[in-house]
């Protein structure tokens, strides 16, 4: 029997998903500008979190550090982040496979000449830094619905739950709750009262609590105020606290309003609003579960609008990433031609004025 038969055929394409080297038809990779990992910021975990969940998936991604990092740790050892070196940037380019470059909404223009640019807005266009509008060839995704009606394409959300419920979760047992805590990071306006005796929740200051730290708090409280966006909303309603979000000049509009429902949240500072709140709880918890199954379906249809795009876009100019040795490499000449203009400068000035230590 041939082994170009239809039968050798089905037995190979039945083996085929099992083998253990990559396909001979690759995807496109994903590189995916973020800053170092933290826990304080939902915007970077959720960068770190995509290139993790695109890697579970069996797409390609890697996490491409813009600015470029000076000292390891920039990714968490528990997610599938891997960084892009030079060597693998290059590899891509030498076999003509062209990579789809994700940037946020925080970075301007399109700063790795990227042939496919996939933007992810994750706050509202130009609010925190970066561009109003988005050039006409970029694939365009708001973090939700209301943020992709705010970047101009309503139809394209990829929406992520990326609060971690191993620290943000209800009490394990009922225990009294007394007080409440507020959060203004970004607020700088006229606080209102009723959080005048409420305890402040800080994350990037001296001495702020950590994760687990505010999770016991929000366990704690009776009740949780937010003068602005915050993902710590929602970790207040994991934690069995409703939270009040407070309008003011610099906060007319939710973010995730659709996406993790308004169970459990009170717009405003009404009795009656707050009430409703802690009524609609436990609902409020299962909507922000519940939005695992919308991101697993939205990035699928992410990947499958990204790598269709990448397919007709020739890959002609490499993009270059340093790895960190490379970068340590940069940095010693640097400062070795540092010191040489030192030198240089000091012996000049001893010419000119002697030496202090023969006067």
């Amino acid at each position: 029997m041939s082994t170009a038969s239809p039968l050798v055929a089905d037995i190979w394409q039945r083996y085929a998903p099992k083998l253990i080297y990559p396909s001979s038809q690759p995807t496109h990779p994903y590189y995916i500008s973020a800053r170092r990992f933290t826990t304080t910021s939902a915007g970077i975990r959720a960068l770190h979190l995509l290139c993790h969940g695109l890697n579970r998936i069996g797409q390609e991604a890697y996490i491409t550090p813009l600015p470029h990092p000076s000292k390891p740790g920039w990714t968490h050892p528990e997610l599938r982040t891997p960084l892009l070196t030079h060597e693998v940037a290059r590899y891509h380019a030498a076999r003509g496979i062209t990579p789809i470059v994700v940037y946020p909404e925080t970075v301007s223009g399109n700063p790795l000449k990227a042939p496919v640019v996939a933007r992810w807005v994750l706050n509202f266009p130009g609010l925190l830094g970066g561009d109003t509008s988005y050039a006409p060839e970029e694939l365009v995704f708001g973090y939700s619905s209301e943020l992709a009606e705010a970047a101009g394409h309503p139809d394209q959300v990829l929406y992520m739950p990326t609060i971690d419920t191993r620290i943000f979760h209800p009490p394990v047992e009922d225990q009294p709750r007394e007080g409440s805590c507020f959060y203004a990071s970004k607020y700088k306006g006229k606080r209102l009262p009723i959080t005048a005796t409420s305890r402040e929740i800080t994350r990037n200051g001296p001495g702020s609590p950590t994760p687990g730290q505010i999770a016991d708090m929000l366990r704690r409280a009776e009740v949780f105020y937010a003068y602005e966006n915050t993902a710590l909303s929602t970790e207040a309603v994991l934690c069995g606290c409703p939270a009040v979000l407070i309008p003011n000049e610099h906060f007319d509009r939710w973010i995730g309003n659709k996406e993790v429902g308004k169970e459990g949240y009170a717009w405003g500072t009404s009795p009656e609003e707050l009430e409703k709140a802690k009524q609609t709880l436990p609902a409020g918890i299962e909507n922000y579960l519940k939005g695992y199954e919308i991101f697993w379906d939205q990035l699928a249809l992410f990947v499958e609008k990204t790598q269709r795009k990448a397919g007709t876009v020739a890959y002609n100019t490499p993009i270059f990433t340093p790895d960190l040795a490379t970068l340590r490499g940069h940095l010693r000449d640097a400062l070795h031609q540092r010191w040489i203009r030192i030198k240089r400068e000091a012996l000049r000035l001893r010419r000119k004025w002697g030496n202090p230590r023969q006067r």
